[in-house]
């Protein structure tokens, strides 16, 4: 039989889902590592949405730097790795925490190997993150305040794109690469066992590359991309682009923080979507290299393309063979330049400085360069796709939109609030033009 459903528009972000069937309900909702690029965003679009929810619980190590003033969200200090199960039951019990639905967004981004890539020391990366859930899960059972559902949030490591290329597009029945460990295989199964004993419901989502602006958050593309463009309108100098025409054309999905608010939110009340892997982008065709001349635009200076001469790379090998995809050789990178070796220049440290002085700059990106411009190395030197199907959630139902430029554009402005970066030199209007 059809079916029909409503959906709406908010500011940048279309064909959002609404809730008629959950109106007037009073759902209650636990989001963890509220502090962080997904969890603050959740908060922002839960808490608007008073027609569904009546309580937030906001979990996160510290409390939030500024407050949402909004009183159904309720901040609590609860750190998953200094207190065991017991003690964050005690904490759950102490502030009267129940919850219909629990966003699991908490992450911990651990140092790597001496000399080595951001995720090498999967070993630590694996025992922290997986501590961070089972504390938590166990937690919430001896508080006895099991949800209807609880979303795990992992993202596109899952299907190996930090380590190769992988079947495109990549879809949520892909086998798993098990090369490498991957704790996100491993939150996967302690979820769906913890589920399956406490008989409730799950779902796991798998997001790209975020774009999204809150302090300190790791794996911030826009924050460092936003950086190099400030100081090399600063300089005098081009948007210079540091790879292959490969990287320059390849297709890579982008997820905004917001979408994967509104795409986890309607996950949790769609009956259909229970017991799902859902992956999520913005449903908006991107690459770098349609991109920069945009973000040059922005910053009102010339940009250079992909040199056309194979001599003038070094070519990085992948550590993996077969790659994620499973045949074939190892993935290569031809490198131009190195954003965190352009970082190091001491002409870049002294723009930083006077820009800071300028804009009265709080966050530098310079104090850990590996996480900050070594990610957006990763991300924009690959030449392999990072297609992320959306037929599994359009088929249950989701139609929301984003155009990932616009989006990085807002985020751009979102950061020069937070006196993060300096704001775009031009004034660039959301559907991507300048003047």
């Amino acid at each position: 039989m059809p079916s029909t459903s409503s959906v709406k528009s908010e500011g940048l972000f279309h064909g959002l889902p609404t809730f008629p069937s959950h109106v007037g309900k009073k759902r209650t909702a636990i989001v963890t590592g509220a502090n962080g690029i997904s969890g603050q965003h959740l908060v922002r679009v839960l808490s608007a949405n008073t027609d569904v929810w009546e309580t937030i619980y906001a979990l996160s190590r510290r409390a939030p730097a500024k407050s949402t003033g909004k009183s159904h969200v309720k901040h609590i200090a609860v750190d998953f790795l200094d207190n065991g199960p017991k003690e964050i039951a005690n904490i759950l019990k102490r502030n009267g925490v129940k919850a219909d639905y629990v966003f699991f967004n908490s992450y911990l981004q651990v140092a790597p190997k001496a000399g080595e890539g951001l995720w090498s020391d999967t070993e630590e990366m694996g025992r922290v993150n997986l501590k961070l859930l089972s504390n938590f899960l166990e937690a919430l059972t001896l508080a006895s305040a099991i949800p209807k559902r609880f979303l795990l949030q992992t993202g596109g490591k899952h299907y190996g794109v930090h380590l190769g290329p992988t079947s495109s597009p990549e879809t949520e029945d892909d086998p798993r690469f098990l090369a490498e460990p991957n704790f996100y295989f491993d939150q996967e199964d302690l979820l769906w066992d913890w589920a399956k004993k406490n008989n409730t419901h799950w779902n796991v989502t798998r997001p790209g590359f975020i774009i999204g602006a809150v302090k300190e958050a790791a794996m911030n593309i826009v924050h460092p991309l936003a950086v190099y463009a400030a100081i090399q309108a600063h300089l005098g100098a081009s948007l210079d682009f540091p790879g292959d025409i490969q990287a320059w054309d390849v297709g890579k999905d982008l997820s905004t923080a917001m979408l994967i608010s509104y795409h986890a939110e309607w996950a949790v009340l769609t009956e259909e979507a229970a017991d799902e892997v859902l992956n999520h982008s913005d449903s908006s065709h991107f690459s770098y290299g349609k991109f920069w001349p945009v973000l040059a635009s922005w910053y009102n200076i010339p940009y250079t393309l992909p040199n056309p001469d194979a001599s003038a790379y070094k070519v990085l090998e992948m550590p993996t063979e077969p790659p994620p995809r499973g045949f074939g050789s190892r993935g290569k990178v031809n490198v131009g330049f190195s954003f965190a070796e352009w970082a190091q220049k001491p002409e870049v440290l002294a723009a930083w400085e006077e820009l800071k002085e300028k804009h009265g700059l709080e966050h530098s990106p310079f104090d850990d360069s590996l996480s900050s411009f070594g990610l957006i190395d990763g991300e924009i030197l690959g030449p392999w796709p990072r297609a992320l199907s959306m037929d599994k959630s359009r088929k249950l139902g989701w139609n929301g939109y984003v155009d990932s430029k616009d989006a990085i554009l807002d985020t751009i402005h979102e950061l020069a609030k937070l006196k993060m970066v300096p704001d775009v030199l031009v004034k660039a209007q959301a559907n991507g033009t300048s003047h």
